[in-house]
């Protein structure tokens, strides 16, 4: 599974929330903090691979906390903020930024950016390989093995999977789960994740793989757990 620590410095709570909750669902680790000056109080600042800073702060901008964050963190910045002037733009990236994001931003062409510089920086370790007991998927390939007997899905099953199993034993709600599947925020119409949960779980059941299961938690959305029966002695 990926293990890249990201700290996100943003004020504006309904997007940091809807920014940690999809990047969570793809495997990355969320610090969040909604001033600046708080970067100072955050533990462990050596175990970050990546700052997305907002420039418009209520105590500082973003512009001059980079000097801060520079005496303490020692991992890429990228500024997201809705300040779309070049000059800004130029601004940022001269003080040595590795990205600049105009908000507003799609959260998945925010998830390929990140993925990008990320590459810039640091290999992505073992982001693509995440093992529950037998079961393992590897993203890069979009398979999913048990006891190493291939799983019989698409990619569209796989990719759900994926989205489940990091998040395995988490009540997982079906805005949670648009987000993290199709990219943009639940309209309350739209019934793909239905769809496809029940499909996948179809196929989960006739492979008859004790212990592998989607169970549907009612009023709340979808729960995956795996937990591999060992046969008695």
């Amino acid at each position: 599974m990926l293990d890249c620590n990201i700290l996100l410095i943003e004020d504006d709570l309904p997007l940091a929330q809807l920014i940690e909750e999809y990047l969570t669902a793809h495997g990355f680790l969320i610090t969040h903090i909604a001033k600046g000056l708080d970067a100072k109080k955050v533990a462990n600042p050596e175990s970050f691979d990546l700052i997305l800073c907002d420039v418009m702060l209520p105590d500082i901008d973003g512009f001059n906390l980079k000097n801060i964050l520079e005496q303490t963190f020692h991992c890429p910045i990228i500024f997201m903020t809705a300040l779309s002037d070049d000059e800004d733009q130029i601004r940022g990236l001269e003080l040595g930024a590795i990205d600049y994001i105009v908000k507003p931003v799609e959260p998945n062409v925010l998830l390929a950016r990140i993925k990008a510089n990320l590459r810039k920086t640091k290999p992505l370790k073992s982001q693509d390989i995440l093992t529950i007991s037998d079961l393992e998927l590897n993203k890069n390939q979009k398979v999913a093995t048990v006891a190493n007997k291939p799983l019989d899905l698409t990619s569209q099953d796989f990719d759900l999977l994926w989205v489940f199993a990091i998040n395995q034993g988490k009540v997982l709600s079906r805005e949670f789960l648009f987000q993290a599947i199709i990219g943009r925020e639940y309209n309350g119409m739209d019934r793909t994740v239905d769809a496809r949960t029940s499909r996948l779980r179809a196929k989960i059941d006739s492979f008859k793989i004790p212990g592998l299961v989607i169970r549907t938690v009612w009023g709340k959305g979808y729960l995956f757990t795996y937990t591999k029966e060992v046969e008695a002695q």
